[in-house]
């Protein structure tokens, strides 16, 4: 994102971002303090975590739930780490 983007997204909420370990598909994912009416920004799986190789927009396949980023189905990410940015606006 470019600098004034982000900007507009800080003047409307708290920015959060996140580094977390990626889940099997149909797994929820946890996230301390993300709650039900957060809003979702990006969520960008970098493959195969320790040694990344490329990164791929996972975005659609979530959303929030209290206290969790829920993946009803989707793209299994378990060897992989999740870049997680959300807007707290709760």
């Amino acid at each position: 994102m470019f600098s004034h983007e982000l900007k507009g997204l800080t003047s409307q909420g708290e920015l959060k971002l996140t580094l977390v370990n990626g889940t099997a598909a149909a797994a929820n994912v946890a996230i301390a303090g993300i709650v039900v009416g957060d809003e979702l920004v990006s969520v960008i799986s970098m493959i195969a975590a320790g040694a990344i190789q490329s990164m791929a927009d996972r975005t659609a396949v979530y959303y929030v739930g209290a206290g969790v980023l829920v993946k009803p189905a989707g793209t299994n990410d378990a060897a992989n780490q999740l870049l997680v940015w959300w807007r707290h606006l709760t």
